[in-house]
């Protein structure tokens, strides 16, 4: 200390530390008391099964497979699957039958116009010159006040000759008026309108079908209505795709 005062004080602190009473040297740290052979194990077991818990429930994150359930097979596309592939298995596997990818959300049938419906005939006499393989595909939607099906339909029938070459304007069907011709699908489609004659009941322009006609793989298709609009159909005929 460099003090005669500092060094009083550090003799005085001493001398009071001195006469305080303190506990046996046994009390200043506690004793542990032995585990129970029963207890260590209980502890061992409950990690165990907390390890295992925790892993099953790590797996199952893993290996959960993240898809959502499927909501059911839709009917109409049931339908429709099963109408194609009607016409596909009856028809020659050299010719290209034609199948739209879109059509018009109305034309999914309804309970008393089923849709579609298709026949095919491997030898008929469809709208070709002569015996040829045929297709016929008709898409409806509801019932009309004329008691008939609003709808499309779409044909299809394998070219034996007298017909136009891919690239030029088709003939039109017997009592059909050409009003034009469109590109699409590589070729020129014609543009047909022709006047059904039947019941005289029909409200005005229900007897009036808008047909549009071409030639492509070899074959003639065409696509006719007298309930959807040019726009549509042409879409319609764009949309077509080869049934595999």
């Amino acid at each position: 200390m460099s003090t005669p005062s500092e060094q009083l004080i550090v003799n005085a602190l001493r001398r009071a530390t001195d006469r305080m009473a303190l506990p046996p040297e046994s009390r200043w740290i506690r004793e542990r008391r032995a585990s129970s052979p029963g207890s260590t194990l209980a502890l061992v077991v409950a990690a165990a099964v907390l390890v295992i818990a925790v892993g099953g429930a790590i797996n199952a994150l893993r290996t959960e497979p993240r898809v959502v359930p499927a909501s059911g097979v839709d009917p109409f596309m049931a339908r429709e699957d099963a109408a194609w592939a009607r016409v596909r298995s009856d028809l020659p596997s050299d010719f290209v039958v034609l199948r739209p990818s879109w059509i018009p959300a109305e034309f999914r049938g309804s309970g008393d116009c089923p849709s579609p419906t298709g026949s095919a005939e491997a030898l008929g006499h469809g709208y070709a010159r002569g015996p040829t393989p045929s297709y016929t595909v008709d898409y409806k939607s509801n019932l009309l006040s004329d008691g008939m099906c609003a709808g499309f339909e779409l044909v299809g029938a394998f070219r034996t000759g007298g017909f136009p070459e891919p690239g030029a304007a088709p003939t039109p069907r017997s009592g059909c008026v050409p009003v034009g011709t469109l590109a699409a699908r590589g070729t020129v489609v014609g543009v047909q309108t022709c006047v059904e004659h039947g019941p005289q009941t029909r409200p005005p322009g229900r007897d009036v079908y808008t047909w549009l006609w071409w030639t492509e793989n070899g074959g003639t298709y065409q696509i006719g209505s007298r309930d959807i609009e040019l726009a549509d159909l042409i879409r319609i005929v764009r949309s077509l795709e080869p049934v595999r």
